[in-house]
């Protein structure tokens, strides 16, 4: 069980959390969603015991694991995968703790402490740690790349998914996942989705991804912006999404109806009242002045008590609140069309010469490909296989190994990397903007910021200081004052809240240039309307006509790897 009542947090003056209560039992699967900066991360943060709170109470049982995986999770310097995922599981420091105490076992109390740690190390599964390691490791695909392998060189999905498993490892009774889906491939997300379909485990999960939320969850946490409280619905996302538009439109209108209400009755009783100004104004005639005074004095008195009595139902009609919405999200990604804009892949070979990148050794290609001005193309595959790496060198971030690129004199490249390795987060927005826009004006980038619900001060604030979501958005400011003609979005949808998403999925909809895309958002994938997707495999690109198929090619991969890990390591 997992409950919070009444959990307040504030940082400094500002209110991030207020009079969050919920309650959660044995195997809820809920999602927790919101607007970037609306406070997910720190509530999940609360419950995982990371972080304090002003006010309120949090009540999880005696002896309960928790595991927590946050959006960005770092690698120590030199740890491979199986450092990486026994630290993150606590048993390296079980095991320091064992050895300090080996030494000193004739000891009565050192005993007792050394049999209550390594009764814990026994429950984490310490002694069969590599066993279930790699069980979970095929889950995810993962296990090819070896378990003394350097984390620095995995790819973002590579990375992501030893930060899944380190999570899932702990053998958990409550899961808390912030944005579990960022960057998986195909298989290790259908994987994930039955893994935790199946888990009796509490399941609290802040995730954007709608297909995943609609396949996972039973229920759906929304934390409001304006009040800062908890609201629970049932049901998955599109259900959510459907009471929540419904709720919406009906607010808007019961205010509507209260508000024309109020407007005639404020004119109803304008006119009484003019009435009765219009009544005391009359001059009876001389010889009738007390029978026409007495009317007077009725009429006013009547006139006044209906003018009172309307002016009472007016005060009454405070019921419903006026709507509050934060200004919608407005990405304006406007270009000019030029027929110089063409990109010609010539015998591409693409990838690593090896250590001096970082990364393992790598090779892709080659390839030949045309990506006229106005085509909208998707890369397609699993992590690892280059489509980052892909994208690095169209854009001459990477230089190829053979071949050539060959780019039209008007191409003008808006670039959003994976994990936002273009931008320096040591600098201020103004700072990045003044590098890459030539006539850079700040009053400009203001007004542009604002529009991407940014305040004006960002301008100077470290970048380093934004959330995830904070940065991407960013980086969609840039893209949007650079007005590219080639934009080349790798996994755009990771960290940004779904209002977000939508927005940027109208924007490209409209959107005249070119878009060079990978994303494993199967939504999304749906939405932007692409002329071409190629699956990128072994180094090699096939044309993928139909993606339903694609995906449901992938169904019976993970079921048999689900099969295979219940035969081999047991449910």
């Amino acid at each position: 069980m997992l409950t919070l009542k009444n959990i307040r947090k504030n940082f400094g003056t500002h209110r991030v959390l207020d009079k969050v209560s919920f309650s959660l039992g044995e195997g809820q699967k809920v999602a927790l969603v919101g607007q970037n900066g609306v406070g997910k991360s720190t509530l999940l943060k609360i419950a995982a015991g990371l972080e304090s709170f002003d006010k309120g109470e949090l009540i999880i049982p005696n002896r309960c694991l928790i595991g927590y995986l946050p959006q960005e999770a770092l690698a120590l310097p030199g740890e491979t995968l199986i450092d990486y995922l026994r630290r993150m599981v606590g048993l390296a420091d079980l095991e320091r703790e064992m050895k300090r105490l080996e030494d000193d076992l004739e000891d009565k109390k050192v005993l007792e402490e050394y049999e209550l740690v390594s009764a814990d190390y026994e429950r984490l599964g310490g002694y069969d740690f590599e066993r279930r390691a790699m069980r979970v490791l095929e889950g995810l695909f993962l296990s090819h790349v070896g378990l003394e392998r350097p984390l620095i060189e995995l790819s973002g999905g590579e990375k992501r998914k030893a930060a899944l498993a380190g999570v899932l490892l702990r053998g958990v009774d409550i899961l808390l996942l912030d944005e579990p889906t960022n960057n998986l491939d195909l298989p290790a997300l259908l994987w994930l989705e039955n893994f935790l379909r199946r888990s009796k485990a509490i399941c609290l999960i802040a995730s954007h991804d709608r297909r995943f939320l609609d396949y996972v969850v039973k229920k759906v946490i929304e934390i409001d912006w304006f009040k800062r409280e908890a609201i629970m619905y049932s049901g998955g996302w599109s259900e959510f999404a459907e009471m929540k538009a419904h709720a919406s439109r009906r607010h808007k209108e019961q205010y509507r109806i209260q508000e024309e209400e109020r407007e005639r009755l404020h004119v109803s009783m304008e006119q009484k009242k003019d009435w009765v100004e219009r009544v005391k104004a009359r001059v009876a005639p001389d010889n009738d002045k007390l029978t026409s005074n007495f009317k007077k004095e009725r009429a006013t008195r009547k006139f006044d008590a209906s003018a009172k009595a309307l002016e009472g139902r007016e005060k009454r009609l405070n019921d419903i609140d006026k709507p509050q919405e934060r200004l919608p999200l407005n990405i304006n990604l406007a270009t000019e069309k030029n027929e110089e804009s063409g990109i010609v892949l010539k015998q591409l070979v693409f990838g690593y010469q090896g250590a001096a990148h970082d990364k393992a050794f790598f090779r892709g290609g080659p390839i030949d490909l045309q990506i006229p001005l106005g085509a909208r193309v998707a890369f397609l595959g699993n992590n690892g296989v280059g489509k980052s790496t892909l994208l690095q060198t169209i854009t001459g971030t990477l230089p190829p190994l053979r071949g050539e690129v060959r780019c039209g004199s008007a191409v003008v490249f808006g670039y959003l990397m994976q994990e936002h390795e273009n931008i320096s987060q040591t600098i201020t927005p103004r700072e990045l903007f003044k590098k890459r826009l030539p006539d850079f004006n700040a009053d400009v980038a203001v007004l542009c910021l604002s529009s991407f619900q940014f305040h004006p001060g960002v301008l100077d604030d470290k970048i380093a200081s934004l959330s995830p979501g904070e940065r991407v958005r960013l980086i969609l400011a840039l893209l949007t004052m650079l007005r590219a003609n080639v934009l080349v979005l790798d996994e755009p949808t990771n960290h940004l809240d779904l209002d977000a998403i939508e927005a940027l999925e109208e924007a490209l909809a409209v959107y005249p240039g070119t878009i060079l895309l990978v994303t494993h958002d199967r939504l999304f994938l749906e939405r932007v309307e692409l002329s071409a997707k190629y699956l990128l495999e072994r180094g090699k690109l096939e044309l993928v006509k139909n993606y339903a198929e694609y995906e449901q090619a992938a169904l019976p991969q993970v079921k048999r790897v689900l099969k295979r890990l219940e035969e081999k390591y047991g449910k």
